[in-house]
C-alpha cells in the first residue's frame, strides 16, 4: 500500500521482453531514484510490442530478476474492448507496411478505430498511476511506432494525468532507437516521413531525449523543430570494483590464450558471422608463427531468438574447422540482475576476457552498449564503422581497430582489419594502455551520474 505523499516512479519499456539493453538502462536511473526515496515500477510491455510473442503472458520469474529495483506492474487492458494482438497487428500492416495499397478512407477508418481504443487504454493507465500514486514516469522507446495505439494512449493519459494532479514536468520520453536507426533495411516501420508513427508534441509534462546528435536533429527535423529534444548517453560504471569472477576455467580457456568476448542477440543483424571468421584468421596467424595460443569468441545470447540463424553460425563454425573456438554459453545478465542460479554475468565474462566485440551491422546499431561496457571494464574492443559509431564513439577519440563499413559495403572483415586486430592481441602492453587511455577518457565522456544525465532534478 502507497502511503499518501510518498514518491514513486513508472517505468515503460516498449522492448517487451524480460531483460533487454532497455530495461538494464532503467535499472541504472531506478537505482538513483531509489537512493532518493522513490519506489519503483516497471511495466515491461508485454501488452505493448506484440512482435515479441509476450501479449498477455503472465509476469513470473522476471518478478525476481527485478525485485531489487522494481515492483512489476501493467495495465489491465482484458476489458478494453478490441485492444487484442489481432488489432494491433492489423493496425501496423495497414499504416506501415509501404508495399500495401490501403485507401484513404480506409486509413482514416483506422484511425478513428486506434483513437477509440487508445481512449480506453488511457483510462486504464491513468487509473494505475492514481493507484500507484506516481509522480513520475520513464518512458522508453515510445516513439517507435512498435504499437502507435498505444503510444497514442500514453501520450493521452499523459496530458490528463499531469492536468488531473496539476503536475508539472514529470515525464522522460527517452528513445533509445528510432525509425532512421532501425530495421531500416526491412522497412519494418514504414518509410520517410512515417506519416504514423505518433510524433512528439509540445508538452509541458514531457521532456524529450534521445541518445546521440543525429537522432536528436532528424527527430527535431520529423516534428517541425515544434519540441526540443535533448541528448543523454547511456551511463556506465567506472568505479573500478574488482568483485567479479574470471571464468576461463569454467569455459576451458588457457590463462595465456585470447578471450574475444561478444555479448549480443543472436540475429543476422549483429553480424556474428564476423567474428567466426576473424576467430579463424587468428589462429591460422598463430599457427603460421608457430604460437601455442588460441583465439576463443564467446558469445553470450539467447540462441532461441532466431534458432535457424544460431544453427547457420554453429554449422559455419564446423564448416572452417573452428567448432572448438566458438562458444555460445547463452544469454548471461548484469550484476544488476540477481540470479537463482551460479551462473556468471556479463560483467565476469568482460572481466576475463581480452577483447570486447561489437561487428554490427551499418544500419541496426543506434549507440553499441558493449562498447561503452568495455571501455568502463579497461577492456579493449572492436567495431565496425556502423552508421552512429562515430557520433557516440569515435569522434570523443577512443580508441580500437574498425572495419570499415556502410551501407553498400557492409561484407566480411579483410586483410587490413585483421592484421590490425592480431597487432593488438599479440601485445600486451599495448592493449593494457589503450584501455587505459580509452578508461580516462569515457569518465570524461560517458558520464556515470545518471540521475543528472536524466534531468530528473530539473523535473520535480
Amino acid at each position: 500500500m502507497i502511503v499518501a505523499g510518498s514518491k514513486a516512479a513508472m517505468f515503460i519499456s516498449f522492448d517487451a521482453v524480460s531483460v533487454s539493453g532497455i530495461t538494464v538502462e532503467a535499472m541504472k536511473v531506478a537505482k538513483k531514484l531509489k537512493e532518493n526515496g522513490f519506489r519503483c515500477y516497471l511495466d515491461l510491455g508485454y501488452d505493448i510490442n506484440i512482435s515479441k510473442g509476450n501479449f498477455g503472458k503472465p509476469y513470473a520469474n522476471e518478478t525476481y530478476l527485478y525485485h531489487n529495483y522494481f515492483e512489476l506492474v501493467r495495465v489491465d487492458i482484458t476489458t478494453i474492448p478490441n485492444y487484442t494482438p489481432e488489432f494491433i497487428k492489423d493496425v501496423n500492416i495497414a499504416l506501415l507496411n509501404p508495399t500495401l495499397a490501403v485507401s484513404h478512407d480506409e486509413k482514416a477508418a483506422i484511425l478513428t478505430s486506434v483513437d477509440q481504443v487508445a481512449a480506453g487504454v488511457a483510462l486504464k493507465i491513468v487509473a494505475l498511476w492514481k493507484r500507484l500514486n506516481v509522480s513520475k514516469v520513464i518512458v522508453e522507446n515510445g516513439t517507435l511506432p512498435e504499437n502507435i495505439v498505444y503510444s497514442r494512449a500514453l501520450r493521452l493519459a499523459i496530458e490528463q494525468y499531469g492536468q488531473a494532479l496539476n503536475l508539472g514536468c514529470f515525464v522522460i520520453w527517452r528513445d533509445h532507437d528510432l525509425m532512421w536507426s532501425s530495421e531500416k533495411k526491412a522497412m519494418k516501420y514504414g518509410v520517410p516521413p512515417y506519416p504514423h508513427a505518433v510524433k512528439p508534441a509540445k508538452s509541458q509534462y514531457i521532456t524529450y531525449v534521445t541518445l546521440n546528435e543525429k537522432l536528436r536533429n532528424e527527430l527535431e527535423t520529423w516534428c517541425n523543430f515544434e519540441v526540443e529534444v535533448k541528448v543523454r548517453k547511456n551511463t556506465y560504471d567506472f568505479s573500478e570494483r574488482s568483485h567479479h569472477s574470471d571464468v576461463r576455467e569454467l569455459l576451458h580457456i588457457g590463462k595465456h590464450d585470447i578471450l574475444i568476448a561478444r555479448t549480443t542477440r543472436l540475429i543476422p543483424q549483429k553480424r556474428i558471422d564476423r567474428d567466426i571468421v576473424l576467430v579463424r584468421q587468428l589462429n591460422q596467424r598463430f599457427r603460421e608463427l608457430g604460437e601455442s595460443t588460441s583465439a576463443t569468441l564467446v558469445v553470450a545470447g539467447d540462441k532461441n531468438e532466431d534458432y535457424s540463424h544460431y544453427v547457420e553460425l554453429v554449422r559455419s563454425a564446423q564448416a572452417l574447422g573452428i567448432s572448438q573456438y566458438i562458444k555460445f554459453v547463452g544469454p548471461l545478465y548484469h550484476d544488476l540482475i540477481p540470479s537463482k542460479s551460479d551462473a556468471f554475468t556479463i560483467e565476469d565474462l568482460y572481466y576475463s576476457c581480452d577483447l570486447v566485440s561489437f561487428l554490427t551491422s551499418y544500419d541496426y546499431d543506434s549507440y553499441g552498449n558493449p562498447i561503452g561496457e568495455a571501455i568502463s571494464q579497461k577492456r579493449c574492443y572492436i567495431t565496425t564503422s556502423y552508421e552512429y559509431y562515430d557520433e557516440v564513439y569515435g569522434r570523443h577519440g577512443f580508441e580500437a581497430p574498425v572495419l570499415e563499413i556502410s551501407s553498400t559495403n557492409d561484407g566480411l572483415p579483410g586483410i587490413r582489419f585483421i592484421d590490425e586486430v592480431f597487432r593488438l592481441l599479440s601485445d600486451k602492453q599495448l592493449r593494457k594502455a589503450v584501455s587505459e587511455r580509452n578508461f580516462n577518457r569515457g569518465k570524461r565522456v560517458l558520464s556515470n551520474n545518471v540521475f543528472d544525465v536524466l534531468n530528473l532534478n530539473d523535473c520535480d
